[in-house]
């Protein structure tokens, strides 16, 4: 680990790839705006890796790319390059979309548009809340959510939250870049961890080779049975959704718990199957224990649920999200615990990087890294300073201040952690830092101002699927870069300016529709129900007071203890085969409903094919699984354009 690495040539970054990103960036911002918001058609940026980013390698690398060589083989695109787009679109994609300024820009009026006499909102926290948090004014916030009438946006209102929002956002970014770093060759060169979302833009931007058009993977015939399953699901589905009189393949969302409507199974609550390709084409890459875990420990949570209804157990703790089984809080001690777990078993790696942050001289090479690792250490620290610092100008108090952000930090490494070895793109995460932080405290020890603060956090902690996803697309990023030998410090630059870019980008673009429109006649769920949420949640904490639910913290511990003990066994015993990466993601919101079922497919398939194939069966059948993926995505792409064109909803192909 401490010996001077090769100096490989690492592929410099072009000014045109650089160039195509930022436009292909602009076209997403702009597009995204009135296909997310306006028609509400499905969204390119809800999951991850986004579609935005996959159907632009897809466009480039079959059409693009071959017109290119058309006119001039000199002119096509490197795989570098197309990588590089790749790269940009996915960590930009959350920022222009949901859980970026989605639900950002809303959250900053929504206590003062939603304020009535009869909730107090008024009495009960606006005196807590800073008067540079968002604009001021009864016009400006009516014509946000009942359009301006052709006035435009009043930008001298809004220039000076954004630019006292920006900075905090950016710095946010850079404590993901560098906590990324710090953990990368651990996870990456150790660990070798799986990056199940990484194989396929690598397979499909691969050089063709002298005398062929299409390289390898577009020349495979299993790739096209597979990618051909998903297009004829998604097209006849598609094509009914605007025709309802075209028949339709029912494959998601299918409800098996109204089988079970007596005691004690009623307990078990809402429980669907489904049957996403893509899903099961990243369960194919994965590990069998991770997407078999992912699958059973959904299943245990429903057994849980029922065994509590047997034995009459429905202990309840002082919020509405703290009842038996308490999974949310289970999956929050899960979280933590994959993140402690996860640096203690980096431990030797990381005294090493903190031995080269201090002495320069030690003999550890970084230099192939994104940044060096005294960069990294400097950037995490000084981020984390500056974002209290920041809190604490707001408001708040440095105690609660410091402990958001601990656990924030702790929740991301998970997230990341979860995404780099289960695959599963779109988390919802289990409770959030304020959640956890309220359940600790309540109401009274955590405090009116501090809570007020927090509550407008909710916009890059309620949905782990937006802002905070963009830390494991960073890693991915830079999992391509170290793959096809692609200059990572440019890339690391180049993907910071490139978030500084769509942010800018999304301001406009975002809050010009939302003041041409309306919000009250834009997507509900990203303009007016999500933003509201945790004012909704701080009015019934102010104006009922809650004492720390012990409980609840009880299962944070268990939750905690148990992630440990899953991994104990694994480090012991090789046939043990429950993962604790499977507890985590299978204790989260709505994102295992989803995707439970086509997880244990997908393991039980793999499984098969190693028990009677082997390994080089796997890799024969790996361009048919591939195929399901690219076909999803292919089809999630065309069916936004059409939506898009039509100006009506489109057909969501995902969840």
């Amino acid at each position: 680990m401490h010996s001077k690495g090769h100096h490989n040539l690492r592929s410099g970054l072009t000014i045109r790839a650089f160039l195509l990103a930022i436009g292909a960036t602009v076209i997403m911002s702009f597009w995204t705006q009135h296909s997310e918001l306006v028609i509400d058609s499905p969204s390119f940026n809800s999951i991850h890796p986004s579609v935005a980013g996959f159907f632009a390698v897809i466009c480039i690398s079959l059409f693009i790319n071959l017109l290119l060589k058309a006119i001039r083989p000199k002119w096509a695109l490197t795989q570098s390059e197309m990588l590089f787009i790749y790269a940009i679109l996915i960590v930009t994609g959350p920022v222009v979309s949901i859980g970026g300024v989605h639900f950002f820009l809303p959250t900053l009026i929504a206590p003062y548009y939603y304020a009535t006499p009869e909730n107090e909102y008024a009495e009960l926290f606006h005196r807590y809340i800073p008067s540079w948090f968002g604009p001021k004014g009864s016009e400006v916030i009516r014509q946000f959510y009942e359009s301006s009438e052709g006035a435009g946006v009043p930008w001298e209102v809004w220039l000076k939250p954004l630019l006292i929002w920006t900075p905090f956002l950016l710095t946010l970014y850079l404590i993901f870049l560098c906590m990324n770093v710090i953990l990368r060759r651990q996870w990456v060169d150790r660990e070798k961890l799986v990056f199940p979302l990484v194989p396929l833009p690598l397979e499909m931007t691969k050089d063709a080779g002298r005398g062929h058009r299409f390289n390898a993977f577009f020349r495979n015939g299993l790739m096209w049975i597979g990618f051909a399953i998903p297009v004829i699901i998604h097209g006849l589905n598609g094509l009914n959704t605007y025709i309802p009189s075209f028949p339709a393949i029912r494959y998601k969302h299918i409800n098996i718990s109204r089988y079970f409507t007596e005691k004690p199974f009623n307990a078990m609550g809402y429980t669907a199957i489904s049957f996403f390709p893509c899903i099961i084409g990243f369960a194919y890459i994965l590990t069998v224990d991770v997407s078999f875990s992912c699958g059973f420990f959904y299943v245990f949570s429903k057994i849980e649920s029922i065994l509590g209804a047997v034995v009459g157990w429905t202990g309840k703790g002082s919020s509405s999200l703290a009842q038996f089984p308490f999974i949310e809080h289970q999956g929050a001690g899960a979280f933590i615990a994959i993140t402690i777990i996860s640096l203690v078993i980096a431990r030797r790696h990381l005294f090493f990087m903190m031995r080269k942050a201090f002495f320069k001289k030690f003999d550890l090479d970084d230099s192939l890294e994104p940044m060096s690792y005294r960069w990294a250490l400097l950037g995490l620290l000084g981020g984390i300073l500056f974002l209290n610092i920041w809190c604490l100008f707001a408001g708040m108090t440095l105690i609660v201040a410091l402990t958001f952000f601990f656990l924030f930090c702790l929740f991301s490494v998970a997230l990341t952690r979860i995404r780099v070895q289960a695959g599963m793109g779109c988390v919802h995460g289990p409770l959030t830092p304020q959640d956890l932080i309220l359940t600790a405290g309540g109401t009274v020890g955590v405090g009116a101002e501090n809570l007020t603060i927090l509550s407008h956090f909710h916009f890059f902690t309620g949905e782990m699927r937006g802002l905070i996803s963009v830390m494991p697309s960073q890693l991915e990023g830079f999992k391509l870069a170290e793959t096809v030998k692609i200059n990572a410090r440019q890339l690391a630059f180049a993907v910071m300016l490139g978030t500084l870019i769509g942010l800018a980008l999304a301001y406009y673009a975002a809050l010009r529709t939302i003041y041409d429109f309306g919000g009250n006649i834009l997507n509900n769920w990203r303009v007016r129900s999500m933003p509201h949420v945790p004012f909704r949640a701080l009015r019934t904490a102010l104006s009922h007071p809650r004492e720390p639910d012990w409980m609840g913290m009880q299962f944070v511990g268990f939750g905690f203890l148990f992630t440990v003990f899953l991994t104990i066994m694994r480090l012991r015993f090789l046939w043990w085969i429950f993962h604790p990466i499977g507890y985590a993601a299978a204790y989260t919101g709505r994102t295992i409903h989803w995707v439970w079922f086509p997880m244990l497919l997908g393991s039980l398939v793999k499984y098969l094919v190693l028990k009677h194939g082997g390994a080089r069966a796997y890799r024969n059948f790996l361009p048919f699984f591939l195929g399901l993926i690219l076909g999803d995505f292919f089809m999630g792409g065309f069916w936004g354009i059409v939506g898009l064109f039509s100006n009506q909803p489109g057909y969501l192909f995902f969840p």
